[in-house]
């Protein structure tokens, strides 16, 4: 076997049904099967020393438990002329393998018991053990129920039959002539043969001695056509014929058993010489290249769900994103200002200070405030007022109530749009996407609302960074600018009384009354613009006007990052907290479990030995 299909094979099995279901992914009855095919037919196998596994099986009253204690040499499980008569399987065993049952415990779903009185076969049940000296050394030989004893459709035993059919390595089919040719019993029994990987078959024939050995070849290989169509000649191991017999179908005899080929080897002969190693890696090699296959199709729909869960983080991270952006559409431009002049000049170094407290500096530029008084004076007697206080506070609370119930609509939605698409929810988030759906939006609301102090809040923090912003503004001045105190001057182009209207977006041409900056990389853009509105007539020549772009910009930077992260704390908590959390676990769990299965492309499905 190639060491590196195994390896691949065991982690799929590790790693798949736990990445599946952290993802919701409903992978269907393929996934269930593939899964019990590793565990009872592939995994335990892998070691050399397990023996190979015997079914016989076939249908009612065909005689398989007749063949089963011809086979170890003594009567042991029940016969009779009633069909569905025995209940359980019936595991017969070497004494030297009584430590390797528990290799069939993930197969039955529990350990074989060992079988004390024949009675125990006629209920249903968990799988017996006997031992016998006569079982070859190389094989575990299992009488099983019969595949279409019921009525009306419902078969009494097919579950427990399939169920020990999945283990067998091989197969000992016995038919009669009522049976060789029936399409149900033998669609099932081609299901199970070659559901996975193709296993091979003894076939005995229960035949009237009147047939010919030719008759019994004929109806031989019209059961193989049906099961391995044709490939029969190559998974066919023999074929025997068992003549009919009142002592054996009294029970009172064994049965006998013929090979129909002329040179064949009686059947425990042929069972007792088969090659344990060649055989069973001829059946895993096919086994284990059918459930690579399937397992490279499943890890890729896994990695496909692990996508589209990321896509929709994203998704969901960029309308946050957008939310506080809108949340912050009004920047308090007075409150900013006055601040940042006064950090300014309170950090003038002690010889620029002199100067101003003696006339020697240039403090402000005169011709720039008399016009803004001017516009001041024109905006009041035509009615429209500054904005105030007052008015910022009513625009942030509706900023805020739009943005929080956009970015609730997008979080309990079942799609979000972004680029022009539509991302659908992941199943994986559902349960916290319900949660939020299920909590009184109005309360939430109110609360969010309550804490419009988070955007116009001042904070040391902030102070902080204001006072950092203007050491590096003041360390680029040159020595003139120093003296004339340029930026100092512009602080007071736009008036401390007003709540200047700041507008986020992209791409919008810049008014008369507004200067644009540009604040690259912030809420995840690459061209996000600030449009700061200012008096139309404050004058400012083009050389200003370039100043005061240059300065609003780290000033909106500055206030804007520790806004956004307030805002987004905000709705984190209110509303999108639980469904990030849990996507992060998600990404990083599946992340982990897809990274450990690793790229099988590569990998050489023939299981050839490197």
């Amino acid at each position: 076997m190639n060491p590196a299909t195994i390896s691949a094979l065991e982690r799929m099995r590790r790693c798949l049904p736990e990445a599946a279901e952290a993802l919701s992914l409903d992978m269907g009855p393929s996934f269930d099967h593939w899964i019990k095919t590793l565990d009872r037919k592939i995994l335990p196998r892998l070691h050399p020393d397990v023996p190979l596994v015997a079914a016989i099986c076939g249908g009612g009253s065909t005689g398989k438990s007749t063949l089963f204690n011809t086979l170890i040499g003594k009567p042991i499980s029940p016969t009779g002329g009633r069909a569905g008569l025995n209940r359980r399987v019936l595991i017969a065993v070497h004494q030297h393998h009584r430590g390797l049952l528990h290799q069939l415990q993930e197969a039955f779903d529990a350990p074989p018991a060992p079988l004390e009185q024949p009675e125990q076969l006629l209920a249903p049940g968990h799988p017996l053990v006997c031992h016998s000296t006569a079982i070859p050394d190389n094989l575990m030989l299992l009488d099983t129920p019969d595949i279409d004893t019921g009525a009306k459709g419902t078969y009494a035993n097919r579950d427990q039959a399939r169920q020990s059919l999945e283990v067998a390595d091989l197969f000992i089919y016995i038919f009669t002539n009522a049976t060789y040719n029936n399409l149900d019993n033998t669609n099932f029994i081609a299901s199970m043969f070659t559901g996975m990987g193709t296993r091979p078959c003894y076939l005995v024939y229960r035949v009237y001695t009147s047939f010919s050995d030719e008759d019994v070849r004929e109806h031989a290989g019209v059961v193989a056509a049906n099961i391995y169509g044709q490939d029969k000649d190559k998974n066919i191991l023999g074929i025997y014929r068992a003549d009919e017999d009142n002592g054996v179908a009294a029970g009172q005899s064994l049965m006998t058993l013929r090979p129909v080929a002329g040179d064949g080897q009686p059947l425990a002969a042929a069972l007792a010489g088969l090659d344990t190693a060649a055989l069973r890696t001829r059946l895993l090699g096919s086994m284990i290249d059918d459930a690579m296959d399937q397992g490279r199709q499943m890890t890729a729909a896994a990695a496909e769900e692990k996508s589209a869960l990321d896509q929709y983080a994203r998704a969901l991270e960029k309308s946050q994103n957008h939310c506080v952006q809108l949340a912050l559409s009004h920047f308090p431009t007075d409150r900013v200002l006055r601040r940042f002049a006064k950090i300014w000049l309170d950090s003038d170094p002690a010889h620029i200070k002199l100067m101003r407290r003696t006339g020697s500096a240039i403090q402000w530029p005169m011709k720039t405030l008399i016009k803004t008084v001017r516009y001041f004076k024109a905006g009041t007697e035509n009615n429209q007022p500054p904005s105030s206080a007052d008015e910022l506070a009513r625009q942030v609370e509706m900023d805020l109530l739009t943005a929080a119930n956009r970015l609730y609509q997008d979080s309990v939605n079942d799609r979000i749009s972004m680029d022009s698409r539509q991302i659908e929810a992941p199943a994986a988030v559902l349960e916290e996407r319900k949660a939020l759906c299920q909590r009184p939006w109005e309360a939430t609301l109110k609360t969010i609302l309550s804490q419009k102090e988070t955007v116009l809040r001042w904070s040391a923090q902030l102070d902080d960074d204001l006072n950092q912003l203007a050491d590096e503004l003041r360390s680029r001045m040159g020595l003139m600018d120093q003296i004339r105190q340029t930026f100092a001057a512009l602080l007071n182009v736009i008036p401390a009384t007003a709540a200047v209207t700041y507008i986020l977006h992209t791409g919008d041409p810049v008014g008369a009354a507004g200067i644009k900056v540009k604040l690259t990389g912030l809420f995840g853009l690459h061209d996000l613009y600030a449009l700061i509105a200012i008096p139309a007539t404050a004058g400012m020549s083009r050389a200003d006007r370039s100043q005061l772009e240059l300065l609003l910009a780290p000033l909106a930077r500055t206030w804007l990052a520790h806004k956004s992260k307030a805002v987004g704390s905000l709705f984190e908590h209110h509303i999108t907290g639980a469904i990030f959390n849990r996507l992060s676990a998600l990404q990083k769990h599946t992340d982990s479990l897809l990274q450990e299965i690793g790229d099988t492309t590569a990998i050489d499905g023939t299981n050839k030995a490197p």
